[in-house]
C-alpha cells in the first residue's frame, strides 16, 4: 500500500539533519559552528550578526561568502 504525504511534513521531519537558516547567538556551538563555516572568527561573526541580523544568508551576503 503506498501512503501519500504532504512535503511540508517531509521537510519538517528532516530538519535535524539541516543547520537552522538563523544564528542562535546564544549558543556557543551554534555561533562556533557558523563561525567556521563561514571562516571567520567569532568576534567577525558576531559584529556582523549586530549589522544585519542572525539570519544566516544575511550573514553570508555582509562578509562575502
Amino acid at each position: 500500500m503506498l501512503r501519500l504525504v504532504t512535503v511540508a511534513s517531509v521537510l519538517s521531519s528532516n530538519l535535524g539533519a539541516r543547520p537552522a537558516p538563523v544564528i542562535d547567538t546564544t549558543d556557543d556551538a551554534s555561533t562556533g559552528y557558523w563561525a567556521y563555516r563561514l571562516s571567520v572568527s567569532p568576534q567577525d561573526l558576531a559584529a556582523a550578526i549586530d549589522e544585519v541580523g542572525p539570519s544566516v544568508a544575511a550573514v553570508r551576503r555582509y562578509i562575502g561568502k
